[in-house]
């Protein structure tokens, strides 16, 4: 099985099990107050404690569905979707305004540098600008007709840079860097892609150094790239191991970022994009989007999963939406933790549980997609306050045999109670 076979089983596999797929997210500088939306509904989530717990809003103002939020404070928030729609809250999400509709077939990022400045990156080419905080819109051609744009940085009214790609497509030439100096009226060319390069995400610090994000349709490979002439010139930057197609960038200051991506892929660097880590994290699904209030607050979210961080992504927590489960990632426990990693693997996984107060042997098992058992590791017997089993996952059956790529369930079980953790092996 292939690693577009792979995707497409999980993809298929969420939709079964009726995920909701959150697609753009913001965190506000009190740490507490964010939003997320969804690609495949009319949903707006909030949240008040700063992504442990979520709750629906009632948004009658959009009629289509959503790419992407943002806001400026706990307060003022705005949603982009389908058909260039853009709605607004200045009350805190309890009542939305429609503001405009048409701007282009989707608009997928949208981004403020105050309260009243904002652009929203469509695709068809389109990028949509506002000066008053959304009260009127105006809709701006690119040359570039056939880009679909996915992210945006605007570092002061007048310059800012645009980047496209198109997920899922398999055609080259998607992936395009643009630049404008009068506040996004005209743009300028800085790099099309020859092959099967796409870019979602962009930061700028200032007017020369800048980050993009992205990926290779064809293997699925992480793109990172930084530029220290305005974009004139790129030279790529290697990325963690087990780190996947990059969909969203997120910076706090000048050194201290994060992107996330597919295969739950979160990545961290301290030193403004020169290195990268990759963060351990319960998601093995599509990361979408990512956002983080200041260093240590932040939130993440993708295909039947929000995630929080209160240090910084070191540990990331599942958020609680009422009547969305999410099967693949250990329970939320006060007795048995369960992680894997890397996640997902190629050769090796390793396994890691911490019984807390064990009181019985645990048991731990792997089973295939369809329930079938395909590996058993040896029962133990726990005797410490807290014991830590870990045992590293080759990818074989009982029998020794490799096991083919695709979705796999690590199940433990102690004390009658029992945890599961979604892993991917890949070719």
């Amino acid at each position: 099985m292939n690693l577009r076979l792979v995707f497409i089983a999980v993809f298929a596999f969420n939709l079964l099990n009726a995920y909701q797929n959150f697609h753009g997210c913001c965190l506000a500088p009190d740490n507490l107050t964010g939003w997320i939306v969804t690609i495949d509904s009319m949903i707006v989530l909030k949240t008040t404690n700063g992504g442990v717990h979520w709750s629906e809003q009632q948004n009658s103002a959009a009629a289509r569905k959503f790419f992407d939020i943002t806001c400026w404070d706990n307060q003022k928030a705005w949603t982009c979707g389908i058909l260039g729609e853009i709605t607004h809250t200045s009350n805190g999400g309890q009542t939305w305004i429609h503001q405009i509709q048409g701007l282009a077939k989707y608009a997928t990022r949208i981004e403020f540098i105050d309260d009243t400045l904002g652009w929203a990156v469509c695709g068809d080419g389109v990028v949509g600008k506002t000066t008053d905080g959304g009260t009127y819109w105006e809709q701006i051609f690119t040359p570039y007709a056939q880009a679909e744009f996915y992210g945006v940085s605007f570092i002061n009214a007048n310059e800012g840079w645009v980047v496209s790609g198109w997920p899922d497509s398999l055609a080259p030439r998607q992936g395009l860097i643009i630049h404008s100096t009068d506040g996004g009226f005209n743009w300028d060319s800085l790099y099309i892609s020859p092959a099967y390069e796409d870019f979602f995400d962009i930061h700028f610090f200032n007017h020369t150094d800048g980050i993009v994000v992205g990926g290779n349709e064809q293997d699925y490979s992480p793109l990172i790239w930084k530029t220290t002439d305005g974009g004139n010139n790129w030279n790529a930057v290697s990325a963690p191991v087990n780190a996947f197609y990059l969909r969203a960038l997120d910076f706090v200051d000048t050194l201290k970022g994060w992107a996330v991506g597919r295969f739950g892929t979160i990545i961290k660097t301290t030193d403004g994009g020169e290195n990268w880590t990759r963060m351990d994290n319960p998601a093995t699904q599509t990361l979408f989007d990512i956002d983080f209030s200041d260093e240590l607050h932040g939130i993440a979210c993708g295909y039947g999963m929000i995630l929080y961080t209160t240090d910084g992504g070191e540990n990331w927590h599942i958020g609680q939406v009422p009547g969305v489960k999410e099967n693949s990632s250990s329970p939320l426990s006060d007795h048995i933790i369960l992680n894997a990693y890397p996640n997902p693997f190629r050769n090796a996984t390793n396994i890691k549980s911490e019984i807390r107060n064990p009181k019985s042997e645990i048991s731990l098992k792997v089973y295939d997609a369809t329930g079938r058992l395909v590996k058993s590791f040896s029962d133990i017997q726990c005797s410490m306050s807290n014991s830590v089993y870990a045992v590293s996952w080759s990818g074989t059956d009982d029998l020794g045999r490799k096991v083919p790529a695709g979705v796999y369930f690590v199940e433990l079980s102690s004390a009658g109670e029992t945890v599961k953790n979604k892993v991917i092996k890949i070719e």
